[in-house]
């Protein structure tokens, strides 16, 4: 193991498992919280590896291996009940239990020769040629899991921002960002891990970058996690609308594609921008889709589909798009005031749900936006 190995394994390995401390034993944290300390376990036992390896000869140690290799599988069906978790803010049910069986398997599969002959397990891990073909399985089985659950999660989190975008209107947006960041990035290293395992050329150094993007990418999650442990929660999300929107067929959403002729649709947008525009309904920070329907009297359905299908926005752009206005013309009116207080006035439940929308719309900060207002003021 070369110095720079030994570096990036000891500072990762240390990491994680402070990481594991701070976010399992601090009461303030979630559930989503205490997963991401099992996953940065876990992690941390990946750094652990090489220093076992290379005391393998030990009979204890060839034994610890074992049972260390196949842990960090968990970490593919872990991100996943953990994203879940971060965004619904909800806590694990019973059946989450059943994410375990994969994890399971993989020990399952090789248990014999763990218990029996650790010490072939021990040489098949460092490269050996496997003796059997549950061996020769288990070299494809991780990433064959990690991979499905990548993808999985970053199925269900693109799903759940479809579903936030169409419901709610108060979020930030960058929670799913970081999220389907940290599952790409979850796949790219496990591809590079494979990639380092049937490959001579440079394996070395593709099994360095791959751990350098564990330490950089979860940790820096890990941490933010523990300053606001409720960063990633988007309030009024449902996991049972997603799974219903998910696994719907197709055949089930024809009957409404297109139901409302485009000229009552025309008539019905112009019916909401009214609503919105003569009683600042925006303002009310808690605005929803359905308490819009409530307030316009159409249903949730044919309030989606006007504003889809007739203005071309879904609803978290509709509505967001006046409390940005509102924010831009208070700010060139009055210049004494904060701009906090004018995003609050705006219908903005926080500031970093208003710096990240009012940037998404703009393209600015608010505070570089201010500062242009003045600019040209000046001139």
């Amino acid at each position: 193991m070369s110095t720079v190995q030994e570096y990036i394994s000891v500072i990762g390995c240390f990491q994680g498992m402070l990481l594991f401390g701070l976010l399992v034993a601090d009461t303030r944290m979630t559930t989503a919280s205490r997963l991401l300390g099992v996953i940065c376990f876990t992690i941390a036992l990946i750094f652990l590896m090489p220093f076992l390896l290379t005391n393998r000869e030990t009979p204890a140690i060839a034994w610890m291996i074992g049972i260390v290799f196949f842990l960090p599988v968990a970490s593919a069906p872990l991100g996943y009940l953990y994203c879940r978790s971060a965004l619904l803010g909800t806590p694990l049910v019973r059946r989450d239990w059943l994410h375990a069986l994969p994890v399971l398997f993989c020990y399952a599969l090789t248990a014999d020769i763990s218990l029996a002959n650790p010490q072939e397990m021990a040489n098949w891990i460092m490269g050996g040629e496997p003796s059997n073909l549950r061996l020769h399985i288990s070299k494809y089985l991780p990433v064959t899991i990690a991979s499905g659950y990548g993808f999985f999660a970053a199925w269900i989190i693109w799903a759940y921002r479809k579903q936030a975008n169409s419901n709610l209107t108060n979020f930030d947006p960058t929670a799913f960002i970081w999220l389907l960041s940290l599952h790409v990035f979850s796949l790219l290293v496990w591809f590079l891990k494979t990639l380092s395992s049937f490959t001579t050329f440079a394996a070395i150094l593709i099994n360095d970058v791959a751990n350098l993007f564990l330490v950089i990418l979860i940790y820096t999650i890990a941490i933010m996690q523990w300053r606001r442990p409720q960063l990633f929660s988007i309030p009024g999300l449902s996991k049972e609308e997603t799974e219903i929107a998910i696994f719907k067929k197709a055949g089930d959403t024809r009957a409404h594609d297109g139901e409302l002729d485009p000229a009552i649709r025309a008539d019905l947008f112009k019916t909401v921008e009214t609503k919105m525009e003569s009683d600042l309904l925006y303002l009310d920070s808690a605005l929803t889709l359905t308490s819009l329907s409530e307030a316009t009297g159409l249903s949730k359905h044919h309030l989606s589909e006007v504003l889809n299908r007739h203005s071309r926005k879904n609803f978290y752009e509709f509505v967001n798009g006046y409390r940005v206005d509102f924010v831009r013309k208070r700010l060139a009116e009055a210049p004494d005031r904060t701009v906090l207080d004018i995003a609050l006035e705006a219908g903005f439940s926080s500031k970093s749900t208003f710096n990240a929308i009012f940037k998404q719309f703009t393209g600015q900060t608010p505070s570089q936006y201010r500062k242009g207002l003045i600019s040209v003021e000046k001139d």
